[in-house]
């Protein structure tokens, strides 16, 4: 079955799809990935991590089986003298339990499982500026928990937008044949330009998602080839049997990003703001005879207790499609501006539903789905989208280079903000279109003194925050109702939804050799973080790009600068017009071992169930 695969929901079938692999091997298995540095079992002395002596394995790996709690360990300088939980060292890959049974529920007599539930988008356009603003974007996303306990299985709601490359009124065909949009899509040709590539993902219930939670998650995803392939965790290498993809690059020392999301303290309602901006990390060169761009979308966020960048798209991502296909050549995002033209904000919906019926008429109930309310009687979604010019930051990074300090800011003068307008309800349920909900909640924007359309979301006029839960057939339509008419067995304690159950999680296949000593916390969604810690261009997303040594001794000095200059004073993101910031889940927020304090990331080794 073909799924969605355009749009906010990029399928992302990681790790243990029969398509897409991530490695952590050896470099002697070339269509395998790696972690860089071959696992010699040698003893544990090792170079200064200051210096650039060549390791005969990665610094924080130590043939060490265990250590104990809040004592120093000796070990090699990238992990030395710091005091760690205790842990036994993994060998080989992470534990993996077996995915948690789904809950059996008996339905009444009557009510059956809707095969479609209630799905489907609600819109705002962000109405972008004339001239030269596709440099970034940014934006502010209200985050809350929808329900008491874990969700329904089989509920997916994300929220968020999409960028693509700027190629309005380009008419020749971007994706080459043999490509999913080129083969399946037929209807976005002949230039497929706006399923060409796109950079995707945000807050959001993931149906991907192995360790459900009460609170959403913020995921990074991508489309970098016509949504053929998926890449998405920074730092990892990605593999689909053929060739590499290149992906994501982990570029913050101070934050670690899980596979299944980032997670946030509980909240109602706070907000975390969004960039994704072009930054001349790296130059232009020849690869694969394409000339790779000079732009790195990257990552800020704008949250209570962490600001500024997490992770880039390396340019060769994007410039792989292009190869063997002039007509795509410099129009990829490693070159190109984002389109500025009618951005599309949504809030995603997929509800599994229950139905029954009466001698006259059909019903649907789809699961309860609550949602704050100010004092206006007003759930927002998004809010303050700014579009961001050349000179926003790129045009100060690029003189930065030349000698000068980094900028530790956006110039004020280079960003514009677009209004938000909403769109109609955009939902339906077995092909029939949902209508009647303007009778419980409506549809808006909002303006400030200073913005127009500063905010879109919903407004209540009881100020209940509960979705329609109950929907009759009528004609081609499912008609929004109160479930006073409803069949009662559809109402009954036994018409559950059995709650989203555990996956087994995330772990990369490790070499033999010596034990990783990693770091370890536990996340509220019940799962275990397992990272450690790598040189910048030594991380395998970096490793697996082939870079000369020329280009990774620049790489490594620009972010050095960046780790250096960069902290928790720059503001890359304007603070919202109304609201409060959410927190990140604080365990999340990491402190570089001594030794590794500029230069060196964390990335991820596995997350599992948390025993």
């Amino acid at each position: 079955m073909l799924r969605r695969r355009h749009g906010l929901l990029s399928r992302l079938e990681v790790l243990h799809s029969s398509q897409l692999r991530v490695h952590f091997v050896s470099l002697s298995n070339a269509r395998l990935f790696i972690l860089l540095l071959l696992f010699a079992v040698t003893s544990c002395a090792a170079p200064d991590i200051e210096t650039d002596q060549a390791f005969e394995r990665h610094p924080s790996f130590a043939t060490t089986s265990s250590f104990d709690e809040q004592h120093p360990v000796t070990t090699p300088r990238a992990t030395s003298e710091i005091s760690v939980p205790s842990t036994d060292a993994l060998l080989g890959p992470a534990p993996l339990l077996p995915d948690a049974q789904l809950e059996q529920v008996s339905l009444p007599q009557g009510v059956d499982t809707s095969v479609s539930g209630l799905h489907g988008q609600i819109r705002a356009t962000a109405f972008g500026p004339q001239g030269d603003f596709g440099w970034g974007l940014s934006y502010y996303t209200a985050l809350w928990g929808s329900f008491p306990t874990l969700p329904p299985h089989g509920l997916l709601t994300a929220s968020g937008t999409w960028l693509i490359p700027d190629n309005w009124r380009y008419l020749e065909t971007l994706c080459p044949q043999g490509t999913f949009a080129r083969d399946f899509l037929t209807e976005r040709g002949p230039s497929y330009r706006d399923v060409f590539q796109s950079i995707e993902g945000g807050v959001g219930h993931w149906e991907q998602s192995r360790f459900p939670s009460t609170q959403p998650k913020f995921r990074l995803t991508g489309n970098t080839d016509c949504y053929t392939t998926d890449t998405s965790n920074p730092g990892w290498a990605w593999s689909n049997q053929q060739e590499i993809l290149p992906g994501l690059v982990q570029l913050s020392n101070r934050i670690v990003v899980p596979p299944d999301g980032i997670t946030f303290k509980p909240n109602d309602g706070a907000l975390l703001g969004t960039a994704w901006v072009a930054l001349p990390l790296s130059k232009p060169y020849e690869r694969n005879a394409v000339t790779v761009g000079d732009k790195s979308w990257t990552l800020f966020l704008e949250s209570e207790n962490f600001s500024g960048p997490v992770a880039y798209w390396a340019p060769e991502a994007w410039s792989r499609i292009t190869t063997d296909h002039p007509s795509s050549h410099f129009r990829g995002l490693d070159h190109r501006p984002i389109d500025t033209e009618y951005r599309i904000f949504a809030a995603h919906i997929d509800l599994p539903g229950l139905t029954a019926g009466t001698p006259d008429e059909d019903w649907l109930r789809v699961a309860a789905l609550s949602f704050p309310v100010d004092k206006q009687g007003r759930t927002v979604f998004h809010q303050d989208v700014t579009f961001y010019g050349r000179n926003a930051i790129f045009d100060q990074f690029t003189e930065a280079s030349k000698g000068g300090a980094l900028p530790l800011g956006v110039a004020d003068t280079a960003l514009v903000h677009a209004p938000l307008q909403t769109h109609r309800w955009e939902l339906q349920s077995a092909g029939r279109e949902v209508t009647g909900l303007e009778n419980f909640v409506v549809l808006d924007d909002w303006d400030t003194n200073e913005k127009e359309g500063w905010a879109w979301g919903l407004q209540w006029s009881d100020y209940s925050g509960v979705f329609p839960t109950h929907y009759r057939a009528s004609e081609s339509e499912w008609l929004a109702e109160n479930k006073t008419n409803s069949p009662p067995e559809l109402n009954t304690r036994q018409a559950a939804f059995p709650t989203a159950a555990r996956r087994s999680g995330y772990a990369p296949t490790l070499d033999d050799g010596p034990v990783p000593q990693v770091r370890e916390v536990q996340l509220n969604d019940g799962s275990l973080l397992r990272y450690t810690w790598y040189r910048f261009v030594d991380q395998p997303a970096i490793e697996t790009l082939g870079l000369t040594a020329q280009q990774k001794t620049e790489l490594q000095s620009v972010v050095e600068r960046i780790h250096t200059q960069w902290g928790q004073q720059t503001e890359f993101i304007k603070p919202p017009s109304q609201g409060e910031l959410v927190e990140l889940q604080q365990e999340l927020i990491v402190e570089p071992p001594p030794g590794a304090e500029v230069g060196w990331v964390p990335v991820v080794i596995s997350q599992t169930a948390a025993e």
